[in-house]
């Protein structure tokens, strides 16, 4: 397997009666991607724009202001997945269950704070610009208050997926209630956002109900770095529940003696500051391979262009920059008098204001 990675395994303590079986914790970290890690993270990222296309399709039929596509494009890309396997035996049978999540708030948040927020600071706006002027935003509700209303809205968000069984699971926004997993403040950030987090915590409620029994093997990918709060809930979660948790991590650059023998190996060059494979010219490192991939996905199914809309503002299809045909003059008509027919593929309405 084309990729490097270092481990790092921490064997679990276990509490009295929490568990029969002590369970281990290990956090690997790739650094060349294969294919492989690359191919299951995006097909989970896949899922979650499908879902939000369906959104935009039904809440957001207006024109919109190019920013705004802009702020929904940034805050699907940098949002991180994770996919997380937990395998498990009833009887004599393994089975499988596969948990994908996505960091930060609901869908459905998402798209309010880009489409119905205030538009960034110093972004030139017309007098006419009534998306643009929101009334002064309430203070923050308490913790309680924000929890249950990001439950709230992520159960309205269940229904935007498809493909959903069984096997294959959306780990959803969930209240703490008596959870074994205890996520914290991590330089501001809310840790329980995080899509590793999300995943084990829909994994810890299965296990609770009774859906899935503990014990299991959980495998998992992020594709980004393993925070210090998440390394905390894999251990929490081990020895709660006996399971041994192995969770993938990356980032976005390697040390410069790896970086070194990529290069000496003849299997990577130097574009800009990205690492290539020397015959494809594809980002060598997982990071990045993945992130080109997901920023592709964005672009194809929530770009304006790909949805068929137009910006506020312009009244004519924002398909090109090309100008339209001008009007022919006398000396541009045929010799029966008729003007000449004019190019179809620059036959558009003169943009307003040209």
């Amino acid at each position: 397997m084309r990729h490097l990675m270092f481990s790092l395994v921490v064997c679990s303590a276990l509490t009295a009666g929490a568990t029969a079986r002590a369970g281990t914790v290990t956090v690997e970290t790739v650094i060349e991607d294969d294919g492989n890690v690359s191919a299951l993270i995006e097909a989970t990222s896949q899922r979650f724009v499908d879902a939000m296309r369906v959104l935009i399709d039904e809440r957001y039929k207006d024109e919109y202001r190019a920013i705004r596509w802009e702020d929904l494009d940034t805050a699907m890309r940098r949002s991180r997945i994770a996919r997380v396997a937990y395998r498990y035996t009833v009887g004599t049978e393994v089975r499988t269950r596969v948990y994908h999540a996505m960091s930060g708030e609901p869908l459905g948040a998402m798209a309010s704070a880009a489409f119905e927020g205030p538009t960034r600071p110093n972004t030139p706006t017309t007098p006419d610009s009534g998306d643009d002027h929101s009334p002064p935003q309430s203070p923050a509700p308490p913790p309680e208050e924000a929890i249950a209303r990001r439950v709230s809205i992520d159960a309205g968000d269940e229904r935007l997926f498809s493909g959903l069984d069984e096997v294959d699971v959306r780990a959803r926004a969930l209240p703490f209630d008596d959870s074994r997993l205890t996520p914290y403040m991590l330089d501001g950030r809310d840790a329980s956002l995080d899509a590793e987090y999300k995943a084990l915590r829909q994994l810890e409620t299965d296990i609770r109900a009774g859906v899935v029994p503990a014990g299991g093997q959980v495998s998992g990918i992020v594709d980004g770095p393993v925070c210090g709060s998440c390394r905390g809930a894999f251990q929490q979660f081990s020895e709660a529940y006996g399971a041994d948790v192995r969770m993938t991590q990356m980032f976005a650059s390697v040390t410069r003696g790896d970086e070194a023998r990529l290069l000496q190996s003849g299997r990577a060059r130097m574009k800009g500051r990205l690492l290539v494979d020397v015959d494809t010219g594809r980002p060598l490192l997982a990071y990045d391979a993945i992130n080109a991939s997901r920023e592709a996905q964005v672009r194809r199914a929530l770009s304006p262009r790909s949805m068929n809309r137009s910006f506020k503002g312009a009244s004519w299809r924002q398909r090109s920059f090309r100008l339209s045909a001008p009007l022919p003059r006398i000396s541009e008509r045929s010799p029966d008098g008729r003007p000449l027919p004019s190019n179809p593929d620059v036959a558009q309405p003169t943009p307003p204001g040209c």
